[in-house]
């Protein structure tokens, strides 16, 4: 029986490899990958809004633990921040650098000293600190 494969004449173009993809094993793929963007791009739309919130959170604390300090240095009076008021001069000359809000466009921090001596930091009408509210950052 292997005589017989043996005599069997092998023809020349079999031997030709073909190196390469097809158009269609491309466009398969290329297909894959635009599934897997449509399904990535807004899942990292939605983690980068997270940090910016978390961002806003971490900076009315900074801003808050600032303002507590002046206090006991008696840098500033609760006159001054009675009502919400923009971080003044002083607050930032303690903490070297301003803070930016990140989540809203055109935010600025606001500190209110109530009069038992709790600190507010608010970006707009929604407080950040001590307790953010819900839905900073989803408008």
């Amino acid at each position: 029986m292997s005589n017989i494969l043996k005599r069997i004449p092998k023809n020349k173009t079999n031997k030709i490899k073909r190196k390469g993809f097809t158009l269609i094993e491309l466009i398969i793929v290329i297909s894959i990958i635009g599934i897997l963007a449509v399904i990535t791009v807004p899942k990292f739309s939605g983690v980068l809004k997270d940090a910016k919130v978390k961002a806003d959170i971490a900076s009315a604390k900074v801003i808050a633990d600032a303002t507590y300090a002046l206090i006991a240095k008696d840098s500033i009076t609760k006159a001054t921040y009675e009502s919400p008021t923009p971080v003044g001069n002083e607050i930032k000359a303690y903490m070297q650098v301003s803070p930016a809000v990140k989540a809203v466009a055109n935010g600025t921090f606001s500190v209110k000293i109530a009069t038992d001596d709790n600190v507010e930091v608010s970006v707009g009408d929604v407080q950040l600190y001590p307790t953010p509210e819900t839905g900073y950052g989803n408008k």
